[in-house]
């Protein structure tokens, strides 16, 4: 099974150190949450109420590092019987209990006392938050300055852009993914990547790996989905992240898994719908708002309540209908901008860099680095270039040469160039029909029919 991950991370605002009032304990820390603050230390055992997308969920963990500068507290809680760290943000948090305290002082395993206390006689003093950005004066090979830590210090607050466009599977990758959260990561946990969705699906069978690569990316950072289009397999992958975002004109839905040209049902749709199922509902989104993506007949409604804006989900088969109708039994559910944010399934609409950037707390729209961009252009053109070549090789081949030895040979370049296009694009080769196996024992037969030929020339 897919690995899941069990906290959503949410915005991050970097909550500011307050005074210590005479009541505090020695070794205490005034964290500012998303609604009123905990005072607590590092090695504190807690339970925490994060507030994810659509849902508020609840875990018991100890927390290892509490950094005010990035507003994040990073914890260790325990997945599948394993201990784990989880960095979650301050603004995500909704509440925290302590359920018991470590020693005055101390620290979790590895982790240094936060500093001074600031009670009576020392108000208002406090230490640096551990994992802060101070520049140590040192640079990494790339001339980037870096922090105690090592992580580059970026000038100012702000985001990794990927674009994410095309079929997925074919320009619409994980690889892409995994390699724009390892950008980030030089830059310490808790980095905004944004993915720009435009992409009308592709292969269904690439999202178990897409939910991979997302569980283990929103471990260290917090993920957004800015959505021009997310059908099928790039609508799944949007519910992978930690926030959705539409565009004005934004469509998301219909995950139909299909095979060929036929829809998928049986074990096979099951088994899709309970594995990336339980991923989205872990993600904080109902399973029954994937499941009306999935089927047609699985209708969706949701009631809003006027007042505190809660929205109440209802499906066909276990409850009644909601006041507004999201889908019906002709087709599957696709969410425009509106309705998605009027159910609170998005949060937020933006057509610009700059509304994004205000939606996601930030001050400014500002990118860290232009890497995402520069990987996505580059797989991007290179797609487009295999096409071309590929299409160009096969027509190359219906043009007789002549002589039948300059055919045959001219043949056998063709096939390297495939083969070479196998190793180099794979997805657009698979897209192609190239099988990079049976070229490769078609060459081997191909050169030893040429070199007969030309013996019997000889």
């Amino acid at each position: 099974m897919i690995a899941t991950t069990l906290l959503a991370v949410s915005l991050a605002l970097a909550p500011a150190l307050a005074p210590m009032p005479q009541s505090g304990k020695a070794g205490q820390q005034q964290v500012k949450l998303a609604s009123g603050s905990w005072w607590g230390s590092v090695g504190d055992r807690v339970e925490i109420a994060v507030k994810e997308q659509l849902a508020t969920r609840t875990v018991t963990a100890t927390v290892t590092k509490i950094d005010l500068d990035k507003g994040i507290l990073t914890v260790e809680t325990e997945v599948n019987g394993k201990k784990v760290a989880r960095p979650m943000f301050l603004s995500s948090i909704v509440s925290i209990k302590t359920l018991g305290a470590a020693p005055a002082g101390s620290g979790a395993a590895g982790t240094p006392a936060t500093g001074p206390a600031a009670g009576p006689g020392n108000a208002g003093a406090a230490a640096p938050a551990a994992g802060s950005q101070k520049p140590t004066g040192k640079t990494d090979k790339e001339g980037y300055p870096l922090d105690e830590n090592g992580y580059r210090i970026a000038p100012k607050k702000g985001v990794f852009v990927l674009p994410w466009k095309g079929g997925v599977g074919q320009t619409a990758r994980n690889e892409e993914m995994d390699q724009i959260a390892a950008e980030a990561d030089k830059w310490g946990p808790g980095q905004i990547i944004v993915l720009d969705i435009d992409s009308p699906g592709g292969l269904v069978t690439e999202i178990f790996e897409i939910s991979k690569s997302l569980g283990e990316i929103r471990k260290r950072h917090r993920v957004v989905a800015w959505v021009r289009e997310a059908i099928s397999a790039a609508a799944c992958t949007s519910m992978h992240c930690d926030e959705i975002y539409f565009r004005t004109v934004g469509t998301l839905g219909a995950s139909t898994m299909i095979a060929g040209a036929n829809t998928v049902y049986g074990p096979q749709l099951d088994a899709f719908k309970e594995e990336i199922g339980a991923v989205i509902e872990q993600n904080g989104r109902p399973r029954m708002v994937f499941e009306a993506m999935v089927l047609a007949k699985a209708i969706l409604t949701y009631t809003k309540d006027p007042v505190t804006g809660k929205v109440t989900w209802h499906d066909k088969i276990t409850g009644e209908p909601g006041e507004v109708v999201l889908s019906d039994a002709k087709d599957n559910l696709v969410f425009k901008a509106s309705n998605a944010l009027d159910s609170g399934f998005s949060k937020g609409t933006a057509d610009t860099e700059e509304e994004l950037g205000k939606l996601l707390g930030l001050p400014e729209w500002y990118e860290v680095s232009d890497y995402g961009r520069k990987i996505a252009a580059a797989f991007q053109k290179l797609f487009e270039d295999c096409e071309k070549d590929v299409d160009y090789q096969i027509g190359r081949a219906n043009i007789p040469a002549a002589t039948p030895v300059e055919q045959a040979a001219k043949e056998i370049q063709i096939v390297e160039k495939l083969i070479s296009w196998c190793k180099r694009c794979p997805p657009c080769a698979m897209g192609k029909g190239l099988d990079q196996e049976r070229l490769e024992q078609q060459l081997k037969e191909m050169r030893k029919r040429l070199a007969d030929m030309r013996r019997q020339q000889n």
